[in-house]
């Protein structure tokens, strides 16, 4: 089982090398889901893969961030580059990336990021068809699932450490539609780390806590994963070394039949390093809403070192629960109320009382509680480990009359460097142990001396000569050690034209939750798609019992294999019925579909490559990323492309798995037979919002599932295009009156503005 350790610059690099990773993923300074990383330009990313290949660690290079039409030349540029590089592996989300690479680089190996929202296991054979050979699963993905994906060809990488998105990775828009910088493009403002008022209670309602499993990775092995991934590309170098070296120590303790549970000096490791509301074991492990989310906050909470026993406005005295250091970096807590500084002074041990001065104006009193964020001695330790050594062998051969050779071995490579002609000695000739003292002198380099032996008779051997001769050969060796462990570099093709046909005649759609407004929508001279917020077998039957032939289903974004599977079923079973399916992930483009099919929201489509493969792949119809500009969405829909607009509608900026309304009742079991919503329960989900800081309203809406309902956030006002002259438009009805829900279908209908309070989403203002 693979060790992927996070790799924001190059210091992190060398910290997740030192402490036993196999392979690292780091971003390029373009296209990265990071960009606030430190990330590599060309020549730092020539220099990190070679340092890595020397190693025998591997290079996973993201590219997963959705491009626009305009980027696709520099995107190409980067592909070549990275089969150029020898990349070992590069993380792709967006499609029209993936179509580029498939023509331009076929060789290059493709792993599904988990922006791509793969969750099931038709999802992974999706993407086998598609040649990728590793998926990035879903967090949201259950042990049992899992275990499934892994049926299919494709390796399966998960994460086992560090932040959690709270959306559904890859379907997020709130960064976005709050203020233009884009999750999709790299550029998050994590506005789920922020505070919101649900139901009069402030708390942090979107913010997740840290996972953490460490102690499950007996059953991640026997799940079959072959990847275990550590978040982390924006921490700090030493994060990746403790992280890196606790998982290590832990993998290796599996392989070896030695594993046990860590105990508390591993445990506060990982906590004093990072953690964020403590630790949780993700929905893999069972974790639902208040077991998933802490209200309470959304920083690093460290650990905790003891209690003030005096204070006053310049010195604290504190009893020990921890040892202290001079450098940690302390906070004092009493409440929401906190003051942190620096601790200055001699190391105390557990136990002691040690004194602290405090900053002027700090408000210190007895009772008060001592966290440490930062250990200093944590922070050294992790510093200062030592990167891996190689054992090489090194031969030298200097016989008078001949070139002098020195030929070095690391067991797999083998080289050898000419010197000078060797001279016979005049006086004293060179003797073994000296050259064998020289020859053994690796210093600095990744190199760390075995077998050294010496051949020589009656020569004169210049000490100096022998220390070039080596430093070249360990050179050359390094140079072989690098290029037999990268991957083989294959030509590159050309890059294939889209392929978007002309729909002379585009349809108005119209997203529907219910028979009555199918029929609205209908008679206004759309195409219903019926959008249930139910798709349990029962109420969606009767859905579709009462639904106009040729009526279209929308299916959700997320579900189980075996929730797919049971749509799938009633599909084949409407199939004369039913007009077609929107698809609500790429993944369920892995059923073979009775219908016709199309890609809806939930395939966001930015460029035109994108929906080429789209396209190809039998969709009539694919929709517009909503992050687009007026004239960038006109770009992607020239020459009467099918690509759908949505031009009315509330946007969905988050779909969760945990319910707000469950976790602020701290429950943490009974997701998925939950039945408040049902039951009109008053402290239920339903009909209730977000507000911000601001006082924005995002209203959250249920979607339910045979596994439990997934919620979604939608945005504060609908967005409103439908006067832009927008040809092939869609509208998605929602929470809107019938009479209201009657009047947005006439103006859309005729192309004006609906009159309802709005925005116009980024029709003029471009994300990041």
């Amino acid at each position: 089982m693979e060790i992927l350790a996070p790799a924001g610059n190059r210091a992190a690099l060398e910290r997740a090398e030192a402490a036993g990773a196999d392979a690292v993923y780091l971003g390029f300074t373009d296209f990265g889901a990071r960009a606030g990383a430190g990330n590599f330009n060309r020549a730092e990313l020539a220099e990190a893969i070679r340092y890595a290949h020397l190693r025998h660690m591997r290079v996973h290079v993201t590219l997963n961030t959705l491009v626009k039409d305009r980027e696709l030349e520099r995107v190409s540029e980067v592909i070549r580059m990275l089969q150029e590089l020898k990349a070992d592996a590069v993380l792709v989300q967006d499609l029209g990336i993936l179509r580029m690479i498939r023509s331009l680089c076929p060789d290059l190996t493709v792993h599904a990021s988990t922006q791509m929202a793969i969750h099931n296991r038709t999802g992974v054979h999706w993407c086998a068809s598609q040649g990728m050979r590793r998926v990035v699963l879903a967090r949201e993905c259950s042990l049992a699932e899992i275990a499934a994906c892994r049926q299919e060809k494709p390796e399966i990488e998960i994460f086992v450490h560090g932040a959690q998105c709270v959306a559904v990775s890859g379907l997020c828009l709130m960064s976005s539609m709050a203020g233009e910088r884009s999750g999709n493009r790299g550029r998050c403002a994590q506005p789920c780390r922020t505070e919101y008022v649900w139901q009069g209670r402030r708390g942090a309602w979107l913010s997740p806590r840290d996972l953490c499993l460490r102690d499950e990775l007996p059953a991640i092995v026997r799940a079959g994963v072959d990847s275990v991934k550590i978040e982390g590309r924006l921490k700090r170098p030493e994060y990746a070394a403790v992280v890196t070296e606790i998982y290590r120590r832990a993998a290796d303790e599996v392989a070896d039949g030695t594993f046990a549970p860590a105990g508390a000096a591993e445990m506060g490791e990982l906590k004093q390093i990072f953690n964020r509301g403590g630790f949780m074991r993700g929905y893999a492990f069972g974790c639902e809403d208040a077991g998933v989310i802490d209200p309470r906050g959304v920083r690093h909470l460290g650990v905790m070192i003891g209690k003030l026993e005096k204070a006053d406005s310049r010195f604290a005295l504190v009893r020990l629960q921890k040892d202290l250091h001079d450098g940690d970096q302390l906070e004092i807590r009493r409440g929401s109320h906190c003051a942190d500084w620096i601790y200055a002074g001699p190391d105390a041990a557990r136990g002691e009382t040690a004194k602290l001065r405090l900053r002027p104006g700090t408000d210190a009193r007895k009772g008060d509680q001592v966290w440490r964020l930062t250990d200093a001695e944590q922070m050294r330790r992790a510093g200062e480990r030592p990167g891996r050594r190689i054992e090489a062998d090194l031969f030298l051969r200097a016989m008078p009359g001949e070139k002098m050779t020195v030929q070095a071995s690391d067991g797999e490579s083998t080289v050898t460097v000419t010197g000078q002609t060797v001279e016979a000695a005049k006086t004293r000739p060179a003797e073994c142990a000296e050259l064998i003292r020289s020859l053994s002198r690796t210093g600095d380099t990744v190199f760390l001396p075995r077998r050294m032996n010496v051949e020589t008779e009656g020569a004169f051997v210049p000490v100096s000569e022998v220390n070039r001769l080596r430093r070249e050969a360990l050179d050359a060796l390094a140079d072989a050690r690098a290029e037999a462990f990268a991957p083989a570099s294959a030509g590159v093709g050309k890059l294939m034209p889209e392929h978007i046909p002309e729909m002379p005649a585009p349809p108005r759609i119209a997203y529907v939750p219910d028979i009555r407004r199918a029929d609205m929508a209908r008679e206004k001279g759309f195409l219903p798609v019926l959008f249930p917020g139910d798709y349990r077998r029962e109420p969606l039957e009767k859905m579709l019992d009462g639904m106009h032939p040729g009526d279209w289903l929308r299916l959700p974004d997320v579900c189980e294999e075996a929730t797919l599977r049971m749509l799938s079923g009633l599909v084949d079973e409407y199939a004369g019925k039913l007009g077609g399916v929107v698809l609500g992930t790429v993944g369920q483009l892995g059923i073979s579909w009775p219908v016709r099919i199309a890609a809806g929201s939930g395939i966001p489509v930015m460029n035109r490559q994108a929906a080429s493969l789209l396209l190809d792949a039998g969709c009539v119809f694919v929709t517009a990323s909503p992050e687009l500009t007026g004239a960038e969405l006109r770009e992607l829909t020239a020459g009467n492309a099918p690509v759908v607009v949505s031009v009315y509608g509330r946007t969905q900026l988050m779909l969760l798995h945990h319910c707000p309304a469950r976790t602020a009742l701290g429950l943490e079991s009974g997701h998925a037979s939950c039945t408040m919503c049902d039951r009109d329960d008053p402290n239920a989900l339903k009909g209730t919002e977000l507000e911000d800081r601001i006082g924005h309203r995002f209203p959250l809406m249920r979607l339910r599932l045979p596994e439990g309902c997934l919620v979604r956030l939608m945005n504060a006002l609908p967005t409103d295009i439908s006067d832009r002259g927008i040809a092939f438009r869609a509208v998605e009805l929602t929470n809107e009156t019938p009479a209201e829900a009657e009047s947005v279908l006439a103006a859309v209908a005729e192309g004006r503005k609906t009159g309802v309070p709005a925005t116009t989403g980024h029709w003029m203002r471009e994300t990041e």
